[in-house]
């Protein structure tokens, strides 16, 4: 019972480690974006904060894979390139309605 307990503690501490963190995702992303998505990127963008989670989640994986944008497409593409689909999730789970 004890090893289980220990077992349990240990996996749920490595999982909450490896957890993607949205702040910590978006902070790059805030620069151009607002520190909650308020903002209009370079003046074209959506307002991030009016967007659902799932359409965030759809936008960042487009650009990610070169099927979604138009103008900033390219400078997004290099954007969102290193981003896990955990981090992607943790992004709109922090800026998403």
């Amino acid at each position: 019972m004890k090893k289980s307990l220990i077992s349990v503690v240990a996996l749920l501490a490595f999982s909450t480690a490896v957890m993607a963190d949205g702040a910590s995702a978006y902070q790059k992303c805030s620069v151009c974006h607002g520190a909650k998505g308020e903002k209009a990127a370079m003046g074209a963008s959506k307002l991030l904060d009016t967007m659902k989670k799932a359409e965030i989640v759809a936008a960042l994986k487009g650009y990610k894979d070169g099927s979604y944008g138009g103008a900033m497409k390219g400078a997004m593409k290099g954007q969102v390139k290193d981003l896990s689909d955990a981090d992607i999730k943790a992004i709109a789970d922090l800026i998403g309605k």
